[in-house]
């Protein structure tokens, strides 16, 4: 096994590279590293080899999420060749994130996932970073006294 490369691979279809494009900048901007598809697999190479190389360098996946996707038998040999490795959850693994929306049923329903649907960018960067971070590592404003009202 290689040793790891990259932050995050990004899983992908053709029909939303738009959104894995817009999701690689933002990650990128914000001193992750990645390996996406369409910047790093170069004509040729192998792409079979180049995809192996690539899910055992990155230490997470991002699973852009949409009708698409779950249609796609090549992202689901992606996500499945991660889920091995952290089969409950608890290594957090496979970052679920949805843009458009979608029924996620099977191995990944209970998979907590970052939602983008429906926001403006200014949102949905903040969105997908800080579900990116840690737990209790996000920000949030204070809550309010509950008492006295």
């Amino acid at each position: 096994m290689t040793s790891e490369t990259a932050d995050y691979f990004i899983s992908y279809t053709a029909a939303d590279a738009s959104w894995a494009a817009w999701t690689n900048d933002v990650l990128e901007e914000a001193g992750y590293r990645t390996v996406v598809q369409m910047l790093d697999f170069t004509a040729g190479g192998n792409f079979v080899t180049d995809m192996d190389d690539a899910l055992r360098s990155a230490g997470r996946i991002i699973l852009i999420l949409t009708p698409a996707f779950f249609e796609s038998g090549m992202t689901k040999a992606e996500w499945t060749t991660v889920f091995r490795k952290d089969p409950d959850g608890a290594r957090r693994l496979i970052v679920p994130v949805m843009v458009k929306p979608t029924e996620v049923e099977g191995l990944l329903g209970p998979r907590t996932r970052i939602s983008l649907v429906g926001l403006d960018e200014h949102t949905a960067r903040g969105r997908l970073l800080d579900g990116l971070r840690p737990a209790r590592s996000r920000p949030r404003p204070p809550a309010p006294f509950p008492g006295a009202g």
